[in-house]
């Protein structure tokens, strides 16, 4: 009997902070006070950074180690470091190039009116000035204390751009081209200092299909210009962040964005593309539409206390595996984990994890 190859599994992103990380994020908002409050965090980071110096870096990498193993204990093959580092994966993007102002912020409607909040400007030219990268300082850290190659994660031009206040460009095309360059950056420093897996975020082409089709593709694969072969490009896509657990009447994205997007998807320069499924049960011959892609299928719900089950994921999983081969199908959350409770984190990826050793 030939025995084939499990099938991998992986995590997105954020993963709830342990209590002694030193910065908060948005997700703490939404777990305490029953709803997210970005620009409440924005102000505190802003206040807290002078105090985050190098006398924190050991509570960095303590953090990193214990989101890591829990999600090795759970089963998953290519882990995150759970972005310990960032108040929000965005804006730990933005610090540490020029261009943006967390001083004085803008007051701004996002994602279909979903919320409101304040959000740093951008208020001159946008650019990755170099010597110091953020990116691979993170992996290496969170590389140290791992067994198994450590995923990393960016945010993608089109989201930075809808979570910060253009105040300078007013052209989201030349914006786009000009935010790609800075995570091009970001991203071969990563390649250069050894990172396998590399993923850039981008939950607003389900929003923006328009700008997706019309200029964000363009910029994605300009994130990813330049890497060695050896790394693997993974794009994320999911339909966005409730405002709290539970959330019912919040508005996703329309996840039919996905087949509006797919043959786009198919053709352009990157390994692997993630997709919520839990949460909005795809039709799944959205898989047929992506056939030189590698599937990262979004397996348990991220926003709902609700536990699955295996057998409930085995069933999922099954079907999908109707319409892509095994060896492109990796298993997920459906996106990052840091609105739940650790445990529960914890006990959703032990499910996940279960259900793909069974397939």
């Amino acid at each position: 009997m030939t025995s084939r190859k499990p099938i991998e599994t992986t995590t997105l992103g954020a993963f709830p902070k342990p209590d002694y990380v030193p910065v908060r994020d948005w997700f703490d908002s939404a777990r305490e006070a029953g709803g997210m409050n970005t620009s409440q965090t924005t102000r505190d980071y802003t206040t807290d950074i002078a105090k985050n110096t190098d006398a924190h870096e050991a509570l960095f990498i303590r953090a990193a180690k214990e989101v890591i193993d829990i999600q090795i204990r759970a089963g998953i093959t290519i882990p995150t470091d759970g972005e310990v580092r960032r108040e929000n994966y965005i804006h730990y993007h933005c610090r540490h190039i020029d261009g943006f102002d967390f001083v004085d912020l803008e007051h701004r409607v996002l994602r279909d009116g979903a919320y409101e909040t304040d959000l740093p400007a951008i208020r001159k030219p946008v650019s990755h000035a170099g010597g110091v990268f953020y990116a691979a300082h993170d992996y290496k850290a969170a590389q140290s204390v791992s067994s198994r190659p450590v995923k990393v994660t960016l945010p993608g031009p089109l989201t930075i751009m809808d979570t910060t206040a253009d105040c300078f460009y007013n052209d989201r095309a030349k914006l786009n081209a000009a935010l790609a360059e800075t995570v091009n950056r970001e991203i071969r420093a990563l390649a250069d200092a050894g990172c396998q897996y590399i993923q850039v975020d981008e939950p607003l082409f389900a929003r923006q299909v328009g700008d997706a089709l019309g200029f964000g593709m363009e910029g994605l694969e300009r994130c990813f210009h330049g890497l060695p072969k050896s790394v693997t490009r993974v794009v994320h896509m999911c339909c966005g962040y409730p405002d709290h657990l539970d959330d019912d009447d919040y508005k996703k994205a329309d996840p039919d964005s996905y087949h509006q997007l797919s043959a786009a998807i198919d053709q352009a320069a990157f390994d692997q593309v993630s997709i919520e499924d839990a949460h909005c049960c795809n039709n799944l011959n959205l898989l047929d539409k992506l056939p030189s892609k590698t599937v990262i299928f979004g397996a348990v719900a991220i926003a709902s206390s609700r536990l699955e089950t295996v057998d409930e994921v085995v069933a999922r999983l099954r079907l999908a595996l109707n319409h892509i081969d095994r060896d492109r199908l990796v298993v997920a959350p459906d996106c990052g984990l840091g609105l739940l409770p650790a445990d529960l984190a914890e006990a959703k990826l032990r499910v996940m994890c279960a259900a793909a050793r069974l397939i």
